[in-house]
């Protein structure tokens, strides 16, 4: 009986937007799939009065992967709220990094409709201040809601080490990981999808970080296509928000970053933070690091 007042009162707690004492795990429906996600609510604080950062976690990534969980440790510890999302991928109820041996049929875009959805079930809240936020693959996404379905109670974004994909930095990854020419096996994907084959499975080496995947054609096409869209900074100029752009000193697409800072530098909107001592993936000192980077980008910076 203790445990079940134990509970009822937890839900309670979210539901009026008052600080849980720990992490509470939160569903909603998607489409017929259910979604699922880690809120972290800082002490004395609330959705309501200090709104959150919504969190998207890297390619066939999860709420709990590092650094998502470390820097929703790290900034619940600098009194900010944070939701955690992890991306359905077409699996109901996905917890945990993605189990390669399923299929996979899933859109890079997909992720835009999903993030939609926790935006509205944040405001459902009373969260009337929300910071979209993006780790990887997920800061590109991210970029794509902030241009594509920006809802008015979203206010800023964070592009944690964005998403920097050319047609020649896949080919060079693709044959790294999976020791396979990237351009012989997305000639197959495209033309099946071309002959409204797309969803055939495809026999391909590697998909994303999955070997030997069962993987259709039309999601292959779909994450390696040549597609401008896919360098997160050619986006910056169209998302209508202050930006943070956050990035370890000793990620590989720093340089590239760096490159592409004399473009969206002359953009006032646009904040380019370089955390040292640090890689793509935030460990130790890093996660905290990063969450000093946000936490002063939310102080100062306000939407325009």
């Amino acid at each position: 009986m203790r445990g079940l007042i134990v509970s009822a009162l937890a839900a309670f707690a979210i539901a009026a937007g008052a600080a849980p004492s720990a992490a509470e795990r939160v569903t909603i429906d998607h489409l017929g799939l259910d979604l699922t996600a880690n809120l972290e609510l800082a002490p004395g604080k609330s959705l309501k009065s200090d709104g959150a950062v919504l969190i998207v976690h890297d390619s066939l990534g999860s709420d709990r992967m590092e650094p998502i969980a470390t820097l929703q440790d790290a900034l619940r510890d600098h009194g900010i709220n944070t939701l955690a999302i992890t991306l359905g991928l077409g699996i109901d109820s996905r917890k945990g990094n993605f189990n390669c041996s399923l299929e996979q049929a899933h859109h890079h875009e997909d992720a835009i409709d999903e993030i939609a959805d926790w935006v509205k079930w944040l405001k459902d809240k009373g969260a009337s201040s929300i910071t979209v936020a993006g780790h990887g693959r997920g800061a590109n996404q991210v970029a794509l809601y902030a241009i594509n379905r920006l809802d008015k109670a979203v206010k800023r974004a964070v592009l944690i080490s964005p998403l920097m994909q050319t047609e020649e930095s896949a080919e060079a990854k693709y044959n790294a990981m999976f020791r396979g020419s990237l351009r012989q096996y997305l000639g197959q994907a495209e033309e099946l999808v071309a002959n409204q084959n797309g969803n055939q499975f495809v026999n391909v080496p590697g998909f994303l970080i999955c070997t030997n995947p069962a993987v259709t054609a039309s999601a292959f096409a779909n994450y390696y296509s040549p597609n401008p869209k896919f360098k997160t900074t050619n986006l910056l100029p169209s998302i209508k928000l202050p930006v943070l752009v956050a990035v370890g000193d000793g990620d590989p697409a720093l340089p590239e970053i760096k490159a592409a800072e004399s473009e969206f530098s002359q953009l006032k909107s646009v904040t380019l933070a370089v955390v040292p001592g640090t890689d793509q993936n935030f460990h130790d000192l890093g996660a905290e690091d990063l969450a000093k980077k946000v936490k002063e980008f939310l102080v100062h910076r306000t939407q325009g």
